[in-house]
């Protein structure tokens, strides 16, 4: 009798639309996946009033929720040319110190062109 409970919970956990479709997530929420030539800017260090890394595609800025994963090497005084893939959120999300609004991407893999 237990076993049958048990097998019959599990079931009904796993045959219920909320555990198997896909729910809504206000995070990712109309993004999509793309591939991108872009400018990779560093402007230093948020401890010495700088913005950190951003991303200009087209001319539009973009600002990476996941900084802390981009290379160091990429840490430089002139802007690099890269190829990046990336979820892009379109969302903007008020950047640095200024207040400056960007769009809002995860990087998931970037290289120099």
């Amino acid at each position: 009798m237990k076993t049958t409970t048990i097998l019959f919970t599990f079931a009904l956990l796993f045959s219920s639309p909320g555990f198997i479709s896909c729910s809504k997530d206000t995070e990712t929420d109309g993004a999509t996946l793309e591939t991108v030539e872009a400018t990779l800017f560093w402007s230093g260090d948020y401890a010495v009033d700088g913005c950190g890394f951003t991303l200009t595609v087209d001319g539009a800025y973009q600002k990476p929720v996941n900084e802390a994963d981009i290379a160091n090497s990429y840490k430089t005084n002139t802007p690099t040319q890269v190829e990046v893939k990336l979820i892009n959120y379109h969302k903007n999300v008020k950047a640095c110190q200024t207040g400056l609004d960007m769009n809002s991407i995860k990087i998931l893999d970037i290289r120099r062109k």
